[in-house]
Order: structure tokens, then C-alpha cells, then sequence
């Protein structure tokens, strides 16, 4: 959940000299900072969150959430506007189109525009932009279409991972909860392994993956447990422990804090800062 991310600045890719049915216009990803388009962009935009949690708003009041493992397709020309929303670097992966036959295409992909989406594989996804990325660094002659198989690629995955959704949610586990006390229990098993798994690069999916749900069914049942998300429940605990320790180990460092409470050092003090309002040095200055 932690720690430095690549960045992929902006690429643009050359316009095809032959018409295209679909071409791929720019991709790259980076930490998120607050985005607004009145006018909206110029062409098809895919977007994908990895980690950190961000707002998207959209023209007559139209606003929601937009966190970890889902995707968003806006049309052209749409005013919206996006920003973080959480202490943890949002990290937001890109990737525009234009095309003769966009809106064919898109319809026969099963892709909706204006709709949060889920897509468990993002590190699947991720790969397949960094490859079209390093296309596009490269820029080559016939780079737009060695592009375009990679986006023709994603657009599968897209659907196969919506289908794979919807017929979990039709077809449950056998171990699915029925009330809600089962469901508190299955929350409090993650929240247990949360608390044992603390310094690790901890994942939903990871944790979806060993209790036996989806991810999505996993995260509502631990927010309507313990009314935060499992990375803000998570993030709480090593929190609590970087104090702890700080308070039983005089001499230990804030990078061997940061280090064995599994966050980046630049990132927890950033974090600490953000929640208890001063660095990690100046709390332990104040309690001195």
C-alpha cells in the first residue's frame, strides 16, 4: 500500500496518417493532484486509481468517490474536475483514445461512460499502460499501432473482469454471510489479520483473496463494521504503533519507525503530520 510509485509523465502519441477506427492519444500515470476541465478534454479517457482515495465531479451535481481498484471512462468535452481526498498519495493511471469508430467500439466492450467500475487486476492494467507508455517514450514509426493492440488488450481485460464480477454477485460463495453478526465476524477476521500484518505491503485484494470474498463484497462488509476502509483502518494501526514505539525506544530513528511500521519514511511523516498535526520529531519534542 506504501511506498514510492514510478511516475510516467504525460505521453503523447502522433496522430495516425491513415484513418483509425481507434488510436491511443496520450497514457501515463502519477500522483494525482487536483485536476479541474471546465471545457472537459479533447478526446475518450480511461482512468484507474491504484492506491489513495480522490473525488471526480461532474456536471449537474454529479459527484462520488474514486479509490483503490476501480476505473472511470468520461467522454470528450465533459467538464469534471478531480482531486485526492486522502493523506495517502493517490496514484491515478491514464490512458485517452480518439477514433473513427470510438463509440462502436466502446458499446460492443461493454463500456459505459460516466460509470465507476471495478477492476480487481490493477496491477494487470498497470503493466499494460507501462507498456504502452514505453511505446509512446519511444515513438517509433508504427507506434500508434502497436498502441492500439495493447488498448485493444486492456478493453478485454476490462470485460473480462466485469464478468467474472457479475457472476460472483450472482452466484455467491457458500460462506457468504447471512446477517450481520456473520458479517461482522468475517470483518473482524480482516481487521485481525490487519493488526498481525501491519508492516507488510498489504493489499485488499490480498486480503479478499485469503478470507474468500471479493474484494468490493470484503471492503462494504469491514466499512459497515468499523465505518472506515480497510486502508484507513490499517493505516490507524501503524499510526498507534509508530507511537507506541517511539514512546518505549528513546533512541530508535523516524526512518526505523517508519521502516518497521511498513510505510515509506518521506510518506509517514507526511501521514503523522496530517493527523496529529505536527511532524513525528515535534511530538516527541512536546512529550518530553
Amino acid at each position: 500500500m506504501d511506498g514510492a510509485m514510478d511516475i510516467r509523465t504525460i505521453r503523447f502519441f502522433r496522430p495516425p496518417y491513415v484513418p483509425m477506427s481507434i488510436y491511443v492519444h496520450t497514457v501515463g500515470y502519477n500522483v494525482q493532484k487536483q485536476m479541474a476541465r471546465p471545457d472537459g478534454f479533447s478526446a475518450f479517457q480511461l482512468l484507474f486509481v491504484r492506491n489513495g482515495q480522490g473525488r471526480v465531479r461532474l456536471p449537474n451535481k454529479e459527484e462520488f468517490d474514486f479509490g483503490p481498484m476501480q476505473y472511470i471512462l468520461l467522454p470528450p468535452d465533459l467538464p469534471h474536475e478531480y482531486f485526492p481526498t486522502s493523506s495517502e498519495p493517490w496514484e491515478v493511471g491514464y490512458v485517452s483514445f480518439l477514433g473513427t469508430k470510438v463509440d462502436e467500439l466502446l458499446q460492443h466492450f461493454g463500456m459505459e461512460a460516466r460509470k465507476l467500475e471495478n477492476a480487481p487486476d490493477m496491477e494487470g492494467v498497470w503493466r499494460l499502460l507501462d507498456e504502452m507508455w514505453m511505446i509512446g517514450d519511444i515513438n517509433d514509426t508504427g507506434a500508434e499501432w502497436e498502441a492500439v493492440r495493447l488498448l485493444y488488450s486492456l478493453f478485454l481485460d476490462l470485460n473480462r473482469l466485469r464478468f467474472i464480477e457479475t457472476v460472483t454477485e450472482a452466484n455467491p460463495k457458500p460462506n457468504a454471510p447471512k446477517d450481520r453478526d456473520a458479517g461482522s465476524e468475517v470483518a473482524g477476521q480482516a481487521a485481525s489479520y490487519l493488526n498481525e500484518h501491519f508492516n507488510e505491503n498489504i493489499t485488499l485484494s490480498n486480503v479478499a483473496s485469503i478470507l474468500g470474498y471479493t474484494h468490493q463484497y470484503l471492503n462494504r462488509l469491514f466499512r459497515k463494521t468499523y465505518g472506515v476502509s480497510m486502508h484507513q483502518y490499517v493505516q490507524r494501526v501503524r499510526l498507534d504503533k509508530a507511537i507506541k514505539l517511539m514512546k518505549e525506544i528513546e533512541s530508535i530513528t523516524v526512518k526505523e519507525v517508519a521502516s518497521l511500521v511498513g510505510m515509506e519514511t518521506s510518506y509517514f511523516i507526511r501521514h503523522f503530520r496530517k493527523v496529529k498535526g505536527m511532524t513525528p520529531d515535534q511530538y516527541r519534542k512536546n512529550r518530553g
